[in-house]
């Protein structure tokens, strides 16, 4: 990074700052124009972005601008990074239909936005944790806990009266039984 590019990035500071303090002022009286503010705080950070570097951004918005989260930063620049859809007639529809009910937020206008796609990495990870999933319920006891979880308790005796010898029983009620408090005569120790 040079210092042009963060002499750039400096110099959209009281922009970004100006907007999300309109952004946040609209967002409690006029929620149409609370979109505008954050599109026009998205666009300077993306540039704020751009000439100071991905790395190096988070730390530039820590240093510069303390009192915009990192969750508000992203929703603005995703917001701006999509502002052409809100001139697209459904998405522009319901914005205007949620702004004259005043139920427009910046979350509530960034939902109306596409999903954005998942990178290979994401899709790689979910697979990977489908499978384990599907691999832990092949296993006895995946299968045992899929069988046994939804009965009831009386049920459940049932069902291991019907698999176990009485002795067995005997042992596993004793361990599920919490143990007795026990007391000892002299000063109430419990014994263990």
């Amino acid at each position: 990074m040079t210092s042009t590019d963060l002499t750039k990035a400096l110099s959209l500071v009281p922009e970004i700052k100006a907007a999300h303090e309109e952004a946040e002022k609209c967002q409690r009286t006029s929620h149409s124009r609370a979109l505008d503010f954050a599109i026009k705080a998205g666009d300077a950070l993306t540039l704020a972005k751009e000439a100071v570097g991905h790395g190096a951004f988070s730390i530039w918005r820590q240093q510069n601008l303390p009192n915009i989260p990192q969750t508000t930063a992203s929703l603005y620049m995703r917001l701006a990074e999509h502002k052409e859809k809100f001139r697209e007639r459904e998405i522009s529809n319901t914005v205007a239909d949620l702004s004259a009910k005043g139920n427009l937020s910046l979350r509530k206008a960034a939902a109306l936005l596409p999903k954005r796609p998942q990178t290979p990495a994401q899709l790689a990870a979910a697979k990977a944790r489908a499978e384990a999933k599907t691999a832990a319920k092949k296993t006895n006891e995946g299968i045992a806990k899929e069988y046994l979880k939804p009965l009831e308790v009386d049920e459940s005796v049932i069902f291991l009266r019907q698999v176990f010898d009485a002795e067995y029983l005997s042992k596993l009620g004793m361990a599920l039984a919490p143990p007795p408090a026990q007391t000892a005569a002299a000063g109430g120790v419990k014994r263990m």
